[in-house]
């Protein structure tokens, strides 16, 4: 087999190629999920406002609420509700951080092979070139 430095470079920019699209797609789903992070969060903050009052008036109608009411009973209910939305809210936060993980892994295994395929190719076409290079000293020392 005879060295063409056209195949290789066609070969090279077809991976390029390959990689820079994969690349766009992978940045364009990365911030779609972002983009669905943020409202998923916004929409348990809201949540979590509208049913604030509702459970604030849970206690004033049992009379736990009011001027000159002490209610231990409020205070931790409050401080469970507070607790509830705390942990809801961490929770969310490290599956999106878990989500934005796997696609920083994917982009650092997408890099990887890459880099492995143009070497595949550098090594193949070293090969290549050593090939011809001992067909053509065969040549030149059969010929004397």
């Amino acid at each position: 087999m005879s060295y063409n430095p056209a195949d290789y470079e066609a070969r090279r920019r077809g991976y390029t190629q390959q990689y820079a699209a994969t690349g766009a797609m992978n940045a364009y789903a990365n911030f779609l999920s972002q983009q669905r992070g943020t409202r998923g969060r916004q929409d348990m903050m809201q949540q979590y406002d509208k049913a604030q009052p509702q459970v604030v008036s849970g206690y004033s109608r049992r009379g736990l609420v009011g001027p000159n009411v002490k209610s231990g009973i409020f205070a931790r209910g409050l401080q469970d509700f507070a607790k509830q939305r705390a942990q809801s809210f961490g929770d969310y936060d490290r599956g999106i951080a878990e989500e934005q993980r796997g696609y920083d892994l994917g982009e650092a295994q997408r890099l990887e092979a890459f880099k492995n395929q143009l070497a595949d190719m550098e090594s193949e076409k070293a090969q290549t070139i050593a090939d011809a290079a001992r067909q053509l000293y065969a040549r030149r020392a059969g010929a004397f």
